[in-house]
């Protein structure tokens, strides 16, 4: 048996814990009361209002009633987080440590104390709006620090790291506004789904870069997956129970303890004696086999077909509904002229149309049929371009009304920039393509062109038509 540094005060945590647990569950069916139980397993107070209303009264009576079903779920609860608890605070394995270099070490530091913001947390019953900033930027410094380990192995650390911080920067930023009041902004920037996408990406893209690291052990890879797949899991066999109220509630206390397993673990493994890293990855070869470099070709093709297509997805969803402009039919000239800079009307009703109409579908494809370097620039910068122009409107109607520029927007542009709608509608109550849409487009564009020029780039014999 393997021995931890701490195992022993960890196993004698968790021990108390699962005691105190099962006391709480006996006591709930002695004395018809769940209260305690739900605090130690689910982590909140059963909320009792002096003048409920009618959906109030049926949720917290469904909550709060004493069913065998129920507690036993609780108690399962409970016993999953007693083994967080002895897998989080038993430490690492006993013995030599590796040698660590600056990254590893501010790895391990920002993944124990995303850990201690979990013990924290389901200690105290209610959180204050800085206290769950505090948490997202201690996750945002996990993303960070991940990243120079990440590097040498896979070449996704970009995209994990752009991932990561993104995801964390809109909970963060959604909790600053509602601690300010600001409930038009936090409306416009009601980012949970895709915070929810960005951190699941971040999560998958880490797991796979664990998987194929030497540094970490397949079970912490595989309590990852768990508390990916949990939710999904359990959610179903909760709500065949009947327990109302509580699956949902559940269902996230098992996803919490196997997600601290993980980052513990993780941060665990790092200081294991039997830690080494993974050689670097090795540059890609060039295909041996006939249908292997056809195969290459293809895909090239392919990337570059796409990338031309994407940009056209929201252009003909505007112009079936008779939209060719891109930002303008949402926004009122002079506020477009404050975001453009004072750029004349005339070239912005230019760069409008030619948005609008499709153009950058234009660009890419000479880009795609060309393959010269000077080409594949000016095709990306005209994406990258559009895609900041988008976003730069979106974020001014949300911050030009904040700082009482323009009262107007405040009243009338209040869902045209959402970013998990895929239409959203004008100012004549019509649908259309929102802008952030075309921001979304010519990323993934541009992505996919970059791919297919790097390729070429590797693969010098690829068929002309790649």
């Amino acid at each position: 048996m393997r021995r931890h540094r701490l195992g022993i005060p960890a196993l004698l945590l968790a021990a108390g814990y699962m005691v105190t647990v099962v006391v709480a569950a006996v006591s709930a069916l002695v004395s018809d009361d769940i209260g305690l139980l739900v605090r130690l397993t689910l982590f909140y107070e059963l909320e009792t209002d002096p003048e409920p209303t009618l959906q109030q009264l049926l949720s917290s009576a469904a909550s709060a009633t004493v069913t065998w079903p129920k507690v036993i779920v609780l108690l399962a609860v409970g016993g999953m987080w007693a083994w967080a608890l002895w897998q989080g605070l038993r430490g690492p394995v006993t013995g030599a440590r590796p040698a660590a270099d600056r990254n590893v070490r501010l790895l391990r530091v920002a993944l124990y104390a995303s850990v201690a913001v979990w013990l924290v947390y389901i200690s105290v019953p209610e959180w204050p709006w800085w206290a769950a900033a505090l948490e997202y930027l201690v996750m945002l410094g996990v993303a960070v620090a991940f990243c120079p380990l990440m590097r040498p192995i896979a070449g996704v650390a970009g995209l994990a790291l752009f991932a990561g911080v993104t995801g964390n920067v809109l909970l963060i930023t959604g909790e600053v506004l509602y601690a300010l009041g600001w409930r038009a902004a936090e409306r416009m920037l009601d980012s949970t789904a895709l915070a929810a996408v960005t951190y699941t990406l971040w999560t998958i893209l880490v797991l796979v870069v664990q998987w194929r690291d030497g540094r970490w052990r397949p079970a912490t890879v595989r309590y990852g997956v768990a508390a990916l797949l949990a939710p999904l899991a359990l959610i179903l066999p909760l709500a065949l129970l009947g327990i109302r109220g509580m699956s949902g509630d559940a269902v996230d206390s098992v996803a919490g303890a196997l997600t601290m397993i993980w980052l513990a673990r993780s941060a665990h493994d790092l200081a294991d004696p039997d830690s080494r890293p993974a050689p670097p990855r090795p540059p890609l070869p060039l295909p041996a086999r006939p249908y292997t470099h056809a195969l290459t070709a293809r895909l090239v093709v392919a990337a570059k077909v796409a990338a031309c297509a994407v940009p056209l997805i929201p252009v003909l969803v505007n112009l079936s509904n008779g939209y060719v402009l891109w930002i303008t039919a949402y926004l009122p000239l002079r506020l477009v002229e404050r975001l453009a800079g004072g750029v004349p009307a005339v070239i912005w009703w230019i760069v409008e149309a030619a948005v609008g109409a499709g153009g950058l579908a234009v660009l890419v494809l000479v880009a795609a049929c060309r393959g010269t370097r000077r080409a594949f620039r000016v095709a990306m910068t005209a994406l990258l371009l559009t895609a900041a122009a988008g976003f730069a409107a979106a974020v001014g109607v949300i911050v030009l009304p904040l700082l009482r520029i323009d009262p107007f927007v405040v009243l009338r542009g209040g869902d045209v920039y959402s970013v998990i709608r895929l239409f959203s509608r004008g100012w004549d109550m019509v649908p259309a393509a929102s802008p952030l849409w075309f921001t979304l487009a010519c990323l993934a564009s541009a992505a996919l062109l970059s791919w297919a020029h790097t390729m070429r780039g590797l693969y010098p014999r690829l068929p002309v038509a790649a």
